[in-house]
């Protein structure tokens, strides 16, 4: 028997997205990366990228390559000036890595899946075994299910209330990176697959 199949656009070899379109509609560009597993074998952001000019450019690009991590879709990136200090090096060291010189101690620190997290029923579990700090997995309890929800959707939360208590608590774990009293994000990127377990398991829990 012989199959007669329809053809299909070969996928592009790299898709290229520049900052101006970042800048002018961030949600645009995110819902581009999220499309790349199906289309594209490489993003390319062909302008330098410099961390500590605008909080909003950075919280764009953290949710940007996360967004790209979760997708496992690779990027091509450059640095072009060191992270500025109010920036570890750990907090982003679980991200696609910039290719130049001034990314090469976040190459050396880079793994896959070394901070994520995923939804099980009522709950959500963060994995986080980057190098440099606490190896753990943090449980963040029915409660706040929605609030994390919320969180990990936007980068700039709600000034008060429930989600403000869960990003210092996310902050204090160093799973959230705020970046100005208006911007902040959730530095985990979401993952389907049950993550190894860690040594410690800090529970994070709704204020009463």
């Amino acid at each position: 028997m012989r199959t007669l199949a329809a053809p299909h656009p070969a996928w592009p070899e790299t898709v290229e997205l520049d900052f101006g379109r970042i800048d002018a509609d961030p949600g645009a560009a995110l819902r581009v990366v999220a499309e790349l597993a199906g289309r594209a074998q490489q993003l390319r952001l062909p302008e330098p990228f410099a961390f500590g000019e605008s909080a909003h450019r950075d919280a764009t690009m953290v949710r940007l390559l996360a967004a790209a991590a979760a997708a496992f879709v690779p990027v091509d990136w450059t640095l072009r000036e060191p992270l500025p200090g109010a920036i570890p090096e750990r907090a982003l060291c679980h991200l696609p890595p910039p290719r130049n010189e001034l990314g090469r101690r976040w190459r050396e620190a880079h793994g896959v899946g070394i901070c994520t997290y995923r939804y099980g029923p009522g709950f959500v579990l963060i994995h986080d075994t980057r190098p440099g700090g606490p190896l753990n997995r943090v449980h963040v309890e029915a409660g706040w299910v929605d609030t994390f929800r919320t969180l990990a959707g936007t980068d700039r939360p709600p000034a008060g209330g429930a989600a403000a208590d869960l990003a210092d608590q996310l902050a204090a774990h160093q799973l959230a990176l705020r970046l100005d009293d208006r911007y902040a994000v959730v530095l985990p990127y979401h993952a389907d697959r049950r993550p190894p377990p860690g040594r410690a398991v800090p529970a994070v829990k709704p204020s009463p």
